[in-house]
């Protein structure tokens, strides 16, 4: 088995691709969700989240507050990464966990921060989802109805998207000119016959 990284900035389409993969047959691990899951059952992550950042993050049924622990890691990049410190070794534990029943011969792990968490030592490759940044940012705007602004401080909090291109195996042009499902099959194909 092959354990994958699909990452990319936001309003890349990352989760359209991944939702691509899923279809074809092969299984998908979102950590997004997985982290939101954690955040709001383990008591390890409660604590150490509202000791770091504030009380307020959590709502006082003990769910986790988002739109207050959103404003606090987008304005503040030193929170965003304290936060990743916390939960994302606890995703990856569950990653591992979930990927250790799964009997496909690549298993997909969603994640847009797998380079600045620096969990691209979990995968055997990585792909990234990319496209221009104008069209992410209207992708991004229209899905959460907000600002350009507000996008804008999400964006600088993120790796620079060449970067990510560079870093990773193989890259999935997402950007309305490219078909992306003869992209996705290409590189399934690649994964499944390079040892």
């Amino acid at each position: 088995m092959k354990k994958i990284g699909l990452t990319g900035g936001i309003g890349s389409g990352k989760s359209t691709i991944a939702q691509v993969i899923k279809h074809i047959g092969y299984p998908v691990y979102i950590a997004d969700k997985e982290a939101a899951r954690l955040m709001n059952s383990y008591p390890d992550i409660r604590k150490d989240i509202t000791e770091r950042l504030g009380a307020n993050c959590y709502t006082p049924e003990g769910h986790i507050n988002k739109p207050v622990l959103a404003q606090i890691i987008f304005e503040n990049k030193e929170a965003l990464e304290e936060v990743n410190r916390i939960v994302h070794p606890r995703v990856m534990e569950a990653f591992e966990q979930w990927a250790a029943i799964q009997s496909a011969s690549l298993v997909f792990c969603e994640t847009a921060i797998l380079y600045e968490s620096g969990l691209e030592r979990y995968f055997d490759a990585v792909i990234c989802v990319t496209a221009p940044e104008e069209v992410r940012v209207r992708r991004v705007m229209e899905r959460d109805h907000c600002e350009l602004k507000d996008v804008m401080a999400r964006v600088r909090n993120q790796m620079d998207e060449d970067e990510k291109c560079q870093r990773a195996n193989f890259v999935i042009y997402n950007d309305g000119e490219h078909m992306a499902i003869p992209q996705v099959l290409d590189v399934l194909h690649k994964l499944q016959t390079n040892p």
